[in-house]
């Protein structure tokens, strides 16, 4: 079966084609200013509701992706947030929205990242994004991982998650985010179309 239309193949890592662009992923929405207000909502003050939003049509796109792809998923995961971040909200809000998009599709969710910087992408340049935070992953045998993060801008941190994924032995890492700063390819028409394009075949 060849690897869905939504995904970017990451398992050399050394090769430098690959080191200046980030994974396709599928997002369910526009990086409007509705949706960012629900986003900072769930990432500071651990707003539930948000969460409950924004997780269902994430888990909804997922679908539609896998259906078009006839693509099983085993295991639900996401790119961890800093150690201090973490420590200053008391929680990781990839994390929870991970768990509630597991939920949604009946599959298991577990955390096999564990990020090796200290830095956040916030507030970073482009140029500084661009090198992205490091991972590390537990030994996984999962042949299908979807990887979460909240908001992909140049895509590194999850070009980096997969990376890693695939490196403790995942076959296939599926990228997914609640929400895109730029035209992100999809497959499909996103919840909020004029934020995403079709691939050409």
């Amino acid at each position: 079966m060849s690897s869905p239309k939504f995904h970017g193949v990451y398992k050399d890592v050394s090769n430098e084609a690959c080191s200046n662009v980030g994974p396709k992923v599928i997002v369910a929405f526009g990086y409007s200013k509705i949706v960012r207000q629900m986003i900072l909502s769930m990432k500071y003050r651990n707003m539930r509701s948000s969460v409950a939003v924004l997780g269902a049509a994430l888990a909804e796109r997922i679908t539609q992706e896998a259906a078009i792809s006839d693509q099983k998923i085993d295991l639900i995961s996401w790119a961890p947030t800093t150690a201090r971040r973490k420590l200053e909200r008391g929680h990781d809000h990839a994390e929870i929205l991970a768990h509630f998009v597991a939920k949604e599709l009946k599959v298991q969710c577990r955390g096999v990242l564990r990020r090796l910087t200290d830095l956040p992408q916030t507030g970073r340049t482009r140029q500084q994004r661009l090198v992205g935070p490091r991972f590390v992953s537990r030994p996984l045998n999962n042949k299908c991982v979807v990887v979460i993060d909240d908001v992909v801008t140049t895509g590194t941190t999850l070009k980096r998650a997969s990376q890693a994924l695939y490196e403790g032995g995942a076959e296939l890492v599926i990228c997914a985010a609640v929400a895109s700063t730029v035209l992100w390819q999809s497959s499909i028409e996103s919840c909020e179309p004029a934020k995403a394009r079709r691939l050409r075949p």
